[in-house]
């Protein structure tokens, strides 16, 4: 997801530039009643989806059809879902538990309200909160059997009675190791103002975790089914979807999967098939004003080619190009780095201003885009984003990782390759800001958010167990990307590409985890990099380099030569390192630190005494923390005035240093 990454971004433009966004204009109130007249009538007249999957144990672990009719104007929607779900474990179930992530919206009780502190706001703007929920109206086995009055909501993270993202569902008769239930589940939801990347504002819907999703059910019988937090996001099964959307004709839609049918009803409205396997969730959006834009591309080892759908929304023209061929660059860079894209089409939603709130996110085989038209357009913003999330179409889609338990695994992994690629798309222009009087790079903005991190959190962690939102993403993100960055200087880059192509195919429609990361790359790489995860993705551990001291003085027995010094420590941690040393003749004297010591004492002869000294000069290790040690002038004998000049300069060259590689 974008939606951190683009508060950093945001926040770092503001502080250069003071951009300011205002606020957009009020949507219409919701009605707190349910659909009646030819409304009540059409959803009572449900469209039929046939299901083909059989009891034998073969296919997916969840299959979904759901039929969905939107009810703008009371911001409603009406559903029906069948679920067919296969216990693979090897445990007995008498019970399932189902997220139910619309409730996080209900009120302010929720968890994910609670973190995200909304009970702090004015009271004047919590009463203008427009508020959202899921009701199950009714489920039901089958072949009959009603279930509805077996539901409860559980909190298992939190012991909040008031969250109500989690419910759990007693069933009568368990469901033995292989084999398969079904259920039919009616729900209604209340749609609310655009929270975490769902809702509305106006007419621009966006829905997302709109339906009841089965959790995951782990090896040992247990449920993976948490609640919805502020600081996280999703995990769950690959499974085949087949949904009927039907919304008011003048509405264009876009959603995950590959448009299969479209049909026109009586009383004004078109229902829209979509279908798509092997994917963990699904997302839709409708606006009366979207733009459609189709073009086609072939990828690299696909026979067929791909569709890219792009949404544009009024006003944008001027980032219609710029999605487009960011989009194009990034899939073509997947396919030849990684393996070319495995869906028939990719959907790029281009949100309008007032449902900004949506930007910045992805689904499968559908992301969300980000572009403000009072941004001049040297800011990479439309650009950054749509390479961050189809990026993601690979770490948190077709590899499953656990965005709730192991968030690094996706944002940190996405995030590298973000920047790689926007590295490589601008070549030697900035990839962030780039006009006539500041350039600055993805890698450079890093740098920035990672300074601010605090010692006091492993990167690998459950998303919401970090000290504060900023603890998240600045672990999760920044310092994750850096470090892969680090590694990949270490190691090579055709190597550190080769290794995630390696592991994509190997993980591919998995979930692999952060053992399975350290393991793979350990033996992709043949060697025993644990203790680099170890003291910076399972630790809180930093890197600090410094140069402790300088010094030459003439030899008394040779007064032609110098017996120079020069002492480099460790201050925290331990990375490989380059170090240099200049002697006042222009000399260079180059060394690998390699070795796991605290601190490194080089003693030479010369007829030249030291100039200076630089760990890293190149940049390569972005892990350390603090590049103002990283060089040292020897103490001269000039004149005051020039040895305060020189200081000065150095310390300005440092503060540069501070945010570049």
């Amino acid at each position: 997801m974008m939606r951190k990454k683009i508060g950093f971004i945001l926040v770092f433009l503001i502080l250069l530039m003071g951009v300011a966004l205002g606020n957009t204009q009020a949507q219409e109130e919701a009605k707190p009643t349910k659909p009646t007249g030819e409304e009540a009538k059409q959803e009572t007249e449900p469209l039929l989806l046939e299901q083909e999957q059989q009891d034998t144990g073969e296919g997916p672990v969840v299959s979904y059809l759901i039929e969905a009719e939107l009810f703008p104007r009371i911001r409603k929607l009406s559903a029906k879902e069948t679920l067919i779900w296969r216990n693979t474990s090897s445990h007995v179930v008498d019970h399932l538990r189902f997220h139910l992530y619309y409730n996080a919206f209900r009120d302010l009780n929720s968890t994910f309200m609670r973190e995200a502190k909304y009970y702090k706001k004015p009271k004047g703007k919590q009463k203008k909160l427009k508020f959202g929920e899921i009701k199950i109206e009714e489920i039901q086995r089958l072949g009959g059997v009603d279930l509805t009055e077996n539901q409860r909501f559980v909190s298992p993270d939190d012991g909040n009675g008031e969250d109500g993202t989690v419910m759990e569902l007693k069933l009568d008769k368990a469901v033995q190791p292989g084999q398969t239930i079904r259920l039919k589940i009616d729900f209604d939801l209340t749609i609310p103002e655009i929270f975490h990347r769902t809702g509305a504002e106006g007419n621009y819907f966006f829905m997302a975790q709109w339906f009841p999703k089965i959790g995951v059910l782990q090896s040992n019988g247990q449920w993976h089914c948490h609640q919805f937090h502020h600081d996280s996001e999703f995990f769950a099964d690959y499974g085949d979807y087949r949904v009927a959307l039907t919304v008011p004709e003048k509405f264009v839609v876009g959603a995950t999967g590959n448009l299969v049918k479209k049909k026109k009803n009586v009383g004004k409205t078109l229902t829209y098939w979509y279908q798509e396997k092997n994917i963990h969730d699904f997302a839709w959006t409708a606006y009366p004003h979207f733009k459609k834009i189709t073009e086609k591309i072939r990828l690299k080892g696909n026979k067929e080619d791909t569709t890219i759908e792009l949404l544009l929304s009024p006003g944008h023209s001027a980032a219609r190009e710029r999605y487009l061929n960011t989009l194009k660059y990034t899939m073509y860079f997947f396919a030849q780095h990684i393996f070319p894209y495995p869906y028939k089409k990719i959907t790029l939603v281009d949100p309008p201003l007032k449902g900004r709130k949506s930007c910045g996110m992805e689904y499968p085989t559908l992301v969300t885009g980000g572009y403000i038209d009072l941004l001049p357009g040297f800011i990479k913003l439309p650009e950054t984003i749509t390479a961050h999330e189809f990026a993601h179409q690979y770490w948190y889609g077709i590899v499953g990782t656990d965005e709730t338990r192991e968030p690094w695994l996706d944002e940190g992994v996405t995030t590298f390759f973000e920047m790689e690629i926007m590295e490589d798309y601008f070549q030697d222009s900035a990839s962030l800001l780039n006009s006539s009087f500041i350039q600055v790079n993805q890698w450079e903005a890093a740098r920035v958010f990672y300074a601010w991190l605090l010692p006091v959190d492993p990167v690998h962690q459950y998303s919401w167990k970090f000290l504060n939102f900023l603890q998240y993403a600045s672990n999760v993100y920044t310092k994750t990307a850096i470090f892969l960055k680090s590694l990949k200087n270490l190691v090579g880059k055709e190597q550190m590409y080769n290794f995630f192509r390696y592991y994509a195919e190997k993980y591919k429609f998995k979930h692999p985890t952060t053992e399975d990361f350290i393991d793979t790359f350990n033996t992709f790489m043949n060697g025993d990099f644990s203790w680099a995860f170890d003291w910076f993705i399972r630790g809180e551990g930093g890197l600090d380099h410094a140069v402790h001291s300088l010094e030459s003085v003439k030899i008394a027995s040779n007064p032609d030569k110098y017996r120079n010094e020069a002492v480099f420590v460790r201050k925290e941690g331990y990375f490989p390192v380059e170090l240099l040393i200049t002697l006042d003749n222009g000399k260079e004297i180059k060394s690998f630190w390699k070795k796991k010591e605290k601190w490194k004492k080089i003693v030479f002869d010369d007829t030249s005494p030291i100039k200076a000294a630089v760990i890293d000069p190149l940049y390569q290790v972005p892990l350390d923390q603090n590049f103002l040690n990283n060089s040292k002038t020897r103490e001269s004998s000039t004149s005051g005035i020039k040895r305060l000049a020189l200081k000065i300069g150095f310390f300005f060259q440092n503060i540069l240093g501070a945010l570049i590689l």
